[in-house]
């Protein structure tokens, strides 16, 4: 959104403008009042021309008192939705690590609730409060011009404690406003992870575990809350109790003394004390407000402190490579998280182009690990990976990589527009073939929307395998030349993975694919594997050539042909290779 003066947006200024409008217009709507009073006093009638200058003041007036809410619902809703879409552009270039660092329910929070915060505050409360602001100097100026200089010097002495008060309490309890942002943070967290752990929780009989646990954190919500509403309160009391009796006391004086030594008609005399009014009630409107203003300001250092969170290398310009022809080498690197403990350590890979290896090894030995590497989304601490020709960064690593999950992401939106995530210019024709090639061509056919049939909640409305096969066709629409597959079968019935292998394998030979997997019956389906140990690669080679060799992998599929063996000696048998 456009800004003016570095701070106001226009909107901002515009309602500003509008408020000291309607506030010039109430002055000289109250000082033609009072000389209408004069005027009728000396018994002398009202002419044509007062009637027309009050006509025009409470027309000002009520143009100015119709287009401010205008404004500020105009205004809101753009801002809304301007902040929320650089928010999700924001985590998006930070990447799911940095997003997990900082805590998905304070991300969600902050895009929901503090947003909403920033909105009311630059919205309804900033133009608002910084017209009752410069509205007492504006009334001052019409009493000095209109009334009596001097009553005007004598009521700013008053009119000056005012700004004082409000940015003393503010300072005072802006430390309030932090705490409250926090356990809000804490109480999205909270209802986050008991979204996410519905069914571990049913399943476990902890569903009232997590009720008192919901309930303590919002018990912390309506504390904190209950706390700036006091505050809130006391600020109303102090500035009715200092400002509004002293200013007002003070005005009567004037208005009585000034008339009695006849420095001033009755009617201005009158409309001093109900100017002296109007200077006190845009000044309540800050005190009556400053909830919300504190809150806002909270919001809105929440939201700056998020957006200095550093962009993943990942967001920056890809080189461009060859990686169809070239293959994709790794020389002695290393990753860890946080700077803690080697994740990866000293990796020494080649995945020749068109090639399919297989990842393997004990759980977490730093297969996951490799995968986020490849993919860009972990930048490496040490070491080079290149296309034998140039270095490339997580940007470049990204742009040439697609990716499928152990769970399959999907959206509440339509086919079509789940599989256009991957590749946005894709026509309906391409997305048709990418179905069919993942053998979702009769089951399409059978949506009475097509493309467009919705997949309600994160897919609800397919099957595991379904969702699978629709997030491979997603990679492929991408048509890089490398896939990762993280655990993509291990979810999945027998028969689905089933599908997903024969899809895998029809795949060209352009496509370079990189397999993380637990199931070592698999591995048939692989020209090399990779055995991966506490971060290390203890083993790697062509298929055939491992599982003759002595180690992890000829002991491990020693140990899957022995239990094969008694299932099938118990009247089992195993799926063969053709059957998978």
């Amino acid at each position: 959104m456009r800004r003016l003066f570095g701070y106001f947006s226009v909107a901002t200024v515009i309602v500003v403008a509008l408020s000291i409008f309607a506030a010039a217009a109430t002055a000289g709507l109250v000082i033609l009042l009072g000389q209408g009073f004069d005027l009728l006093y000396r018994g002398e009638a009202l002419d044509t021309q007062w009637y027309i200058g009050v006509g025009g003041e409470l027309l000002a007036l009520a143009l100015s008192t119709f287009l401010v809410p205008v404004v500020i619902s105009h205004d809101s809703q753009l801002l809304t939705s301007y902040h929320r879409s650089i928010l999700l552009k924001h985590y998006l270039s930070i990447g799911p690590l940095a997003v997990r660092k900082t805590g998905e329910g304070e991300l969600v929070h902050a895009a929901m609730e503090s947003v909403d915060r920033s909105v009311k505050y630059r919205s309804t409360f900033l133009g608002p409060a910084s017209a009752a602001a410069a509205t007492p100097v504006l009334i001052l100026i019409f009493i000095a011009l209109f009334i009596d200089p001097l009553s005007a010097i004598l009521l700013l002495i008053p009119t000056g404690l005012v700004p004082a008060i409000v940015l003393g309490f503010q300072k005072r309890f802006g430390g309030s406003s932090g705490e409250y942002r926090r356990a809000q943070g804490i109480l999205s967290a909270t209802f986050l992870d008991a979204l996410r752990s519905l069914n571990m929780l049913k399943l476990n009989s902890g569903s009232i575990w997590m009720g008192k646990t919901i309930n303590a954190a919002t018990e912390r919500v309506r504390q904190q809350v209950m706390k700036l509403l006091a505050r809130n309160q006391l600020i109303l009391l102090v500035i009715d109790s200092s400002f509004a009796v002293l200013l007002l006391a003070s005005s009567a004086g004037l208005a009585w003394w000034r008339t009695s030594s006849e420095a001033l008609s009755p009617g201005a005399g009158f409309a001093l004390i109900i100017l002296s009014y109007l200077m006190l009630a845009p000044v309540n409107y800050v005190g009556s407000f400053f909830y919300i203003g504190m809150t806002g300001r909270a919001a809105e250092k929440q939201l700056a402190e998020i957006q200095e969170i550093p962009m993943h290398p990942s967001m920056a310009n890809p080189l461009t490579v060859n990686l169809k022809d070239n293959g994709l080498f790794i020389q002695n690197v290393c990753a860890t998280y946080n700077n803690a403990d080697l994740a990866l350590n000293e990796i020494n890979l080649q995945f020749p182009a068109g090639s399919r290896t297989a990842i393997v090894g004990p759980s977490g030995s730093g297969k996951s690990t490799l995968i986020r590497v490849l993919q860009g989304q972990l930048e490496s601490s040490a070491g080079l990976i290149h296309d034998g020709r140039q270095a490339m960064g997580p940007a470049t690593l990204k742009a040439n990589t697609a990716v499928v999950e152990q769970q399959a992401t999907l959206f509440g939106v339509s086919v079509g527009e789940n599989l256009r995530i991957g590749a946005p210019q894709a026509t309906d024709e391409q997305l048709l073939a990418a179905l069919s090639q993942v053998r979702l061509a009769s089951w399409l056919a059978a949506q009475p929307l097509g493309l467009d049939q919705p997949l309600g909640e994160g897919g609800a409305r397919l099957s595991g395998g379904q969702a699978q096969r629709l997030a491979l066709a997603r990679a492929l629409l991408a048509q890089r030349p490398v896939l990762l597959l993280d655990e993509p079968t291990s979810a999945l019935d027998v028969h689905s993975e089933a599908e997903i292998r024969k899809i895998l394998r029809e795949l060209g030979a352009s496509t370079t694919i990189i397999t993380v997997t637990h199931r070592l019956g698999l591995l048939q389906d692989y020209d090399y594997v990779v055995v991966m140990d506490h971060g290390r690669v203890i083993q790697f080679g062509p298929r055939e050539q491992l599982v003759k060799q002595e180690g992890y992998l000829n002991k491990a599929l020693s140990v899957l042909d022995e239990r094969t063996a008694q299932l099938q000696s118990s009247g089992l048998r195993a799926l063969g290779e053709k059957e998978a």
